[in-house]
């Protein structure tokens, strides 16, 4: 269990501590001469049950309130601190504010200097800290009266503490989350290198793991821990430790606020939308504040998104001039450094605020929505908020939703996305750059939208056999990237709804209509094309065969490329539409027999037997149709291509030339 101090500056934190653990806070050389803490401070003790309890020591003076905010962003309880004799003092206001705006409601209340004051003065600064209390979080905090120079006070105190640490080891989380370290110390040690210090936030910590200091992004690994001075094998959330690292990596590079973090949730932002709350008499202005995230400290500037009413805070975009790593529910501070004041503080509803589109009608009701399934953790089973908030995603996104920064966000490891998935079965539509999900409602508003554009299609153009996959994906109402606009045709394709002519899509019923001249010429070439397989006669050629002028047979075969009826791959050569789908196999083969993914044209021109001038034509063509990517002399399948998806011809014998006088 770990306890922060809080207070005003000389109301006896350190002294306390000291008198708690036997250890002194004060580490700095300036914060010993001077009698101040200006740094935080770290000491620990076990309770006689065998627990551990570790203390956060925080400065008091109004100039380390940044300080003070690193050190209270990740505990388990605070121990606000009040001298009896003084009462409380502006940062004592101060502290209290913060710590009820990160959520803390877990605390006790020290009074210390108890042995300078009398009875009467006890009792009238209790009430004075029960009436400073009653709106806080630790409205029903306990108050001890103590003495850190004499230990008057001390027992009841620690019975207090060792009765919560008992309670809080008890408590058995079966919450599975990634690894979350925030740092608030870094420093070099001789023959071992980088250490840092700070708290598990989530997730689990053990020698040998192989994590990502974010949000700059270097890879290190976890050499050696150590908790409570003792050399420990593991860790657990809400645990404070040290780290030696291995990796590219020293002192001088790694910070307090930085994150020590599982790859999957290395995912710098620099935008965050967040639920926001002012203190009495404070105001946002167009100027720069400091945000207080973690351990980290950010200026930024704040966006209004929505107004707060009543207890609902206002929503509000916090631009940071650096980028931080973040989790939906972090709390943070808002504090103006003009002013050296906390005006603020409040939530983070998405951490990958956009750039567009922030403040209008939907995204605002979005970040409401999210904002009120936000429920804390003892309230609810630890999947159900991130699966209110899923859905919630999934209905505000027609496009579809990219779940691997959905589960950053939430911190939601393979196996809790995947059961969260099970339980609401949305559509899932794997890419290169991981999957997609849509509401089934919105899925299916998709493929009657495309069954009706490919139907206005073909009213609009009764002499084309049908648009390629980009052309009816860009009509209005199905905007989509290229591999959920594959799965779309795809299912389509496996449902009979929709066939396809080579790279061109039509419905099954539907048949071309061409001028009685025209279908007679094309009749012609077809007949001529067939039996040539993957290389056909140059235009030339054909127009000999036909005994036609070789430049009105060109101009007629080019517009027969623009209806769909042939392809043309090069200027002088076009091609069946089955057998460019011949050409796109070919190239699926090639790359998926491959070691590497990749093969080059030589291979191609082998498998094939075209030829190597035609082999150069059609790998273009390829490129162009977005079936392969020249890259180092080498051909790979684009990362949006499948070749069930994309290539293979639907079940249905509508194959091929279909046109019918």
């Amino acid at each position: 269990m770990i306890i922060a101090t809080a207070g005003h500056v000389d109301h006896g934190k350190t002294t306390l501590i000291h008198a708690l653990t036997g250890q002194d806070t004060d580490r700095l050389a300036e914060e010993k001469r001077r009698g101040l803490t200006i740094d935080l401070g770290f000491a620990w003790s076990r309770t006689e049950p065998g627990q551990w309890l570790g203390f956060v020591d925080v400065p008091g003076h109004e100039k380390f309130v940044r300080n003070m905010v690193a050190g209270v962003a990740a505990v388990d309880a605070v121990m606000l601190v009040i001298a009896a004799d003084d009462g409380p003092m502006p940062q004592t206001r101060e502290h209290l504010a913060i710590l009820d705006l990160l959520g803390v409601e877990n605390g006790l209340v020290a009074l210390t200097r108890a042995d300078r004051v009398d009875a009467s003065r006890l009792a009238e600064v209790t009430d004075e800290v029960r009436e400073l209390l009653a709106d806080t979080g630790l409205a029903t905090a306990p108050v001890f009266p103590v003495s850190g120079l004499t230990g008057e006070g001390l027992p009841p105190l620690k019975a207090w503490l060792a009765e919560q640490a008992l309670v809080d080891h008890q408590k058995a989380s079966s919450l599975a989350a990634g690894t979350r370290f925030v740092v608030d110390r870094s420093f070099s040690v001789p023959g071992r290198g980088c250490v840092v210090t700070g708290t598990l936030v989530a997730g689990t910590l053990s020698r040998e793991d192989a994590l990502m200091i974010s949000p700059a992004g270097h890879p290190i690994r976890v050499r050696e821990l150590e908790a409570h001075g003792e050399t420990v094998e593991s860790v657990v959330a809400g645990q404070r430790c040290a780290i030696n690292l291995v990796g590219n990596v020293s002192a001088d590079n790694i910070q307090r606020g930085d994150w020590l973090v599982t790859h999957w949730l290395h995912r710098p932002t620099d935008r965050l939308d967040v639920g926001l709350a002012l203190l009495p008499e404070t105001r946002l202005h167009r100027g720069t504040f400091q945000v207080h995230l973690g351990a980290a400290v950010r200026s930024a500037r704040v966006v209004v998104l929505g107004e707060g009413q009543g207890d609902r805070p206002m929503l509000a975009q916090l631009m940071l001039e650096q980028p931080v790593q973040a989790c939906v529910g972090d709390r943070l501070i808002l504090r103006d450094p003009a002013l050296n004041r906390t005006i603020g503080g409040g939530q983070v509803v998405d951490p990958f605020g956009p750039g567009r589109g922030r403040s209008t009608a939907n995204r605002v009701q979005l970040l409401r929505t999210l904002m009120g399934r936000q429920a804390p953790a003892t309230t609810r089973s630890e999947n159900e908020g991130p699966m209110t908030r899923l859905q919630a995603w999934l209905v505000a996104s027609p496009q579809g939703l990219h779940l691997d920064p959905f589960a950053a966000a939430e911190n939601l490891p393979d196996e809790r996305l995947d059961s969260v998935l099970a339980r609401l079965e949305p559509v899932i539509i794997r890419t290169a750059t991981g999957p997609v999900g849509f509401a089934r409602e919105h899925w299916a508003a998709l493929q009657t939208r495309v069954l009706g554009r490919l139907d206005q299609w073909h009213e609009n153009h009764p002499d084309q056999i049908g648009p390629t996959e980009p052309e009816l994906t860009r009509l209005p109402g199905i905007r989509l990237q290229q591999e959920p606009r594959h799965g779309l045709l795809d299912q389509l394709l496996t449902a009979g709804e929709v066939a396809r002519n080579g790279f061109r899509f039509h419905r099954p019923g539907h048949q071309p209509k061409l001028a009685e001249t025209d279908q007679r010429l094309l009749d012609q070439v077809m007949t001529e094309l067939e039996g040539t397989g993957l290389k056909p006669p140059i235009v030339g050629e054909l127009a000999e065969a036909l005994g036609l002028e070789r430049e009105a047979l060109l101009a007629f075969l080019q517009r027969m490329h623009g209806l769909g009826f042939l392809v043309a791959v090069a200027p002088n050569r076009f091609y069946r539409p089955e057998a460019v789908t011949e050409l796109a196999d070919i190239a699926v083969e090639l790359a998926e027999s491959s070691a590497t993914g990749a093969f080059d044209a030589r291979a191609y021109r082998d498998r094939s037997g075209i030829g190597r001038r035609l082999t150069v034509s059609v790998l273009e063509y390829l490129d162009r149709a977005g079936v392969t990517a020249f890259i180092n002399d080498e051909r790979r399948l684009q990362p949006a291509y499948s070749q069930r998806q994309a290539v293979t011809l639907s079940s249905n014998e509508e194959n091929g030339y279909t046109a019918q006088s």
